[in-house]
C-alpha cells in the first residue's frame, strides 16, 4: 500500500507540474496574443473612392474621416456637452461686437516632421486651403473673413483678416459679426498642416502619420510625440472598396476591425440574428435628405400652398421602412436631432393625403389638373433612385405626375450650383456642428449662388440669422434666434423635408473604446484592440 501510494503521489505531482507548465504556456500565449493585438494593424474598411486625404483637396465624408487621423483643427467638438473644446488652440475670445476672434495656441506642439507648430502655420494653412479647395461649401466658410474676397479675386496675395499677433496668437477679423465661426473651425478645411514641407502628404499634428499608400490601402503609423493622449494603436491599415458587399465579406471573414458602411438591404438581415450583437456602431448624423424646390421658377415660385401640399403628400415612415431599411428618421424641420437648437416639439409635416389634396386645389391645381409633370433630378445612385420612385408614386396618389432625371455626379453638381433644376435631390452633410450651418448656409439670401440651392429669400429670416451671428455673449439667446428662423423656413415649406440620416457601421470583437460622433468622425487616438475575456490565441 505504501509503495502504491508513493507512486500515486509521484504521478499526482507530475500531473500537477505538467498542468502548471501548460498553464504558464497558455498564459504566455495569452500575453503574446494581447501584445500582438496592440502591435498589429487596426484594419479599416471604407466603402467609396478615396482620391485625396491631404488638405485641402479631400471632399467626401470618407476622405475627411481618414484625414482626421492625421490632421487637427484649432478646436474640436464635444458632443456630450454640445460645445467647442480646445485642441491646437487652448483658448479664444470674441470681441464685444463679434467682428474679430482671438485664438491662443498651444505651445510646443510638433508636426509629424518635427517642426514646431506656430501661428504662422495657421495663417498659411487657412490661406492655402481657401484658395485651393474645390468645394463651394468649404470655400464659403472663409467668405466672412475680411480680405477673403480680395484674395479670391487676385487683388491680394493674402487674407488680410487673418493676422499673426505673435508666435502663439492669431486674430481673425470678420466683415460682419460671426459667432458661428468658432464652430466652423472644426471643419477639416481648417485643419493645420506644414505647407513648407513639399512631400506627397503634408505633415499634420494628428495622432497618426502617413507612411504609404499602395494596392488600395493607406498605411498610417502612430505619432509617438502626439501632444494629447498617446494613441493606443500602432498602425492603421485603411482599405477602400468600391463594392459594399466585398467590404462586408471581408468583415465577415474577420479581416476588418471596422467597416464604415453596411449595404442597406443587409442591415435588417444582420441585425435580426445574434452573431453581430454588440458590434453595431449606430449614430444619428448631422445630415439631412430633402427634395429641393427652385423658388425662382414655376411652379414653386410664389406658390406656398403647392409646396405645403407636396410636403403633406409624403409618407416618410413608409419610405424609411420599405426603401431605406430603417436607416433614417423622419425630418421635422431644417435642423437635425442632436444639435443645440433642435426642437423635439417642432410640428413638421406629417403624412396627410387629404390635406395635401385640399392644398393642391387651393394652389390652383385640383387633383393635379393643369400642373405639368415635375422633373425630379438626382445623381445616379441606387438608393436615390428608390427614394425618387417612392416620392413619384406617393405624389401620383394626389394627382401630381413626376418624371425621373438621373444624372452623373459631375453634371448633377453643375446643375445644382447653377440652379438649373426645378425639383431636385438636396442632401446636406453638416460642415460644422451648429444649426447655423443648416439655416444660414442653406437659406440666407447671401448664400444664393453658393449653398442656397433653392434660392430661398425671406427678409425676416435674414434678419434673424444676422442677429444670431451677432450674438457672442449669450449662446442661449443665439439659439432662440436660430429656432425662430427655423420655424419660419419650415412654415414656408422651402423644400420637401424628408429624413435625417443614420449611420450603421460594424466593429470587430477585439475593438474597444471606439466612438463615432454625429459628424461621422472617429476618436482615433482612443481606440483600442483588446483580447476578449476568456479568449485564446488565434
Amino acid at each position: 500500500m505504501y509503495i502504491k501510494f508513493r507512486q500515486a503521489a509521484v504521478i499526482t505531482s507530475f500531473l500537477g507540474l505538467f498542468i502548471l507548465i501548460i498553464g504558464i504556456v497558455w498564459a504566455q500565449n495569452r500575453i503574446i496574443s494581447v501584445s500582438n493585438l496592440e502591435e498589429r494593424p487596426f484594419n479599416v474598411g471604407v466603402v467609396g473612392n478615396i482620391y485625396n486625404i491631404s488638405p485641402p483637396l479631400f471632399s467626401s465624408p470618407e476622405e475627411k474621416m481618414i484625414a482626421s487621423a492625421m490632421y487637427e483643427g484649432l478646436v474640436c467638438y464635444d458632443e456630450e456637452s454640445q460645445s467647442i473644446r480646445p485642441n491646437l488652440a487652448v483658448n479664444w475670445k470674441y470681441a464685444n461686437d463679434g467682428k474679430s476672434l482671438l485664438l491662443y495656441l498651444k505651445p510646443d506642439v510638433r508636426f509629424h516632421n518635427g517642426k514646431i507648430f506656430t501661428a504662422y502655420d495657421v495663417k498659411k494653412s487657412f490661406e492655402n486651403s481657401f484658395i485651393n479647395t474645390k468645394e463651394v461649401s468649404d470655400m464659403s466658410m472663409f467668405l466672412s473673413i475680411a480680405g477673403s474676397e480680395e484674395r479670391l479675386k487676385g487683388k491680394s496675395t493674402e487674407i488680410s483678416g487673418i493676422e499673426v499677433i505673435n508666435k502663439y496668437t492669431v486674430r481673425v477679423r470678420f466683415k460682419e459679426p460671426n459667432s458661428a465661426f468658432i464652430f466652423m473651425l472644426t471643419n477639416p478645411v481648417f485643419y493645420i498642416y506644414d505647407l513648407d514641407d513639399k512631400v506627397k502628404v503634408a505633415p499634420g499634428t494628428g495622432p497618426f502619420m502617413f507612411k504609404e499608400d499602395k494596392d488600395g490601402s493607406i498605411i498610417l503609423v502612430k505619432n509617438e510625440k502626439y501632444h494629447r493622449q498617446e494613441p493606443r494603436i500602432s498602425v492603421l491599415n485603411i482599405r477602400w472598396f468600391k463594392d459594399p458587399y466585398s467590404a462586408l465579406n471581408e468583415y465577415k471573414a474577420g479581416k476588418l476591425d471596422y467597416l464604415d458602411k453596411v449595404p442597406l438591404p443587409e442591415i435588417k438581415n444582420l441585425k435580426a440574428g445574434d452573431e453581430y450583437k454588440g458590434l453595431w456602431v449606430e449614430k444619428k448624423l448631422f445630415a439631412t435628405y430633402c427634395i429641393g424646390f427652385n423658388l425662382h421658377r414655376e411652379p414653386f415660385m410664389d406658390n406656398y400652398q403647392l409646396r405645403r401640399a407636396v410636403n403633406y403628400a409624403i409618407d416618410r415612415k413608409a419610405i424609411i421602412e420599405n426603401v431605406l431599411a430603417g436607416s433614417c428618421i423622419p425630418l421635422k424641420g431644417v435642423v437635425p436631432e442632436g444639435l443645440g437648437s433642435y426642437r423635439s416639439e417642432m410640428w413638421g409635416y406629417t403624412y396627410d393625403p387629404d390635406k395635401a389634396k385640399k392644398l393642391l386645389a387651393e394652389a390652383g391645381y385640383p387633383e393635379g389638373k393643369g400642373l405639368p409633370p415635375l422633373i425630379l433630378s438626382y445623381n445616379l445612385d441606387e438608393g436615390h433612385r428608390m427614394v425618387a420612385e417612392s416620392i413619384a408614386q406617393q405624389l401620383g396618389n394626389i394627382g401630381i405626375q413626376v418624371r425621373m432625371r438621373p444624372l452623373e455626379w459631375g453634371e448633377f453638381k453643375k446643375g445644382l450650383q447653377e440652379r438649373d433644376f426645378v425639383f431636385f435631390r438636396l442632401g446636406w452633410y453638416a460642415d460644422y456642428p451648429d444649426a447655423d450651418n443648416f439655416l444660414y448656409s442653406m437659406f440666407h439670401s447671401k448664400m444664393i449662388g453658393l449653398t442656397n440651392y433653392t434660392g430661398y429669400y425671406n427678409p425676416q429670416v435674414d434678419k434673424l440669422l444676422n442677429a444670431a451671428r451677432a450674438e457672442v455673449k449669450s449662446n442661449g439667446e443665439r439659439i432662440k434666434l436660430l429656432k425662430r428662423a427655423e420655424e419660419i423656413i419650415t412654415d414656408d415649406a422651402a423644400c420637401l423635408f424628408l429624413f435625417q440620416n443614420r449611420k450603421f457601421a460594424l466593429k470587430g470583437k477585439e475593438v474597444n473604446n471606439l466612438k463615432l460622433d454625429s459628424m461621422g468622425m472617429l476618436n482615433w487616438h482612443e481606440i483600442e484592440l483588446l483580447k476578449p475575456i476568456g479568449g485564446e490565441k488565434t
